[in-house]
């Protein structure tokens, strides 16, 4: 974790690129990406969460950067803020207007 949270455009990066592989492993992604995951958050994760998402960012991209920012409403509202000029708007991760 403490690599990540040292490295967080780097993972950002890797976990964003497609993956290269074998048909059965593009088959796998494709289950993978059908399938729905449910994560339970504590009542002040869930006010983290509508915080960030009130900044103007999207939920989905909210949820990716605060998970990966060990669940740190600080650390993820300030990865977001840095980063938001490589949200693209078309991308549907959304982002507030620059």
């Amino acid at each position: 974790m403490q690599l990540i949270q040292e490295n967080q455009a780097e993972f950002m990066r890797l976990i964003s690129e497609p993956l290269e592989g074998d048909e059965e492993n593009e088959m796998m992604l494709d289950q993978m990406a059908d399938a729905t995951e449910t994560i339970a958050v504590t009542p002040e994760e869930n006010e983290a969460i509508l915080r960030l998402e009130g900044m103007g960012f999207d939920r989905a991209l909210v949820l990716e950067v605060f998970f990966a920012c060990n669940k740190n409403e600080q650390l993820a509202a300030n990865y977001l803020l840095d980063h938001m000029h490589e949200f693209d708007n078309d991308d549907g991760l959304g982002g507030p207007p620059l």
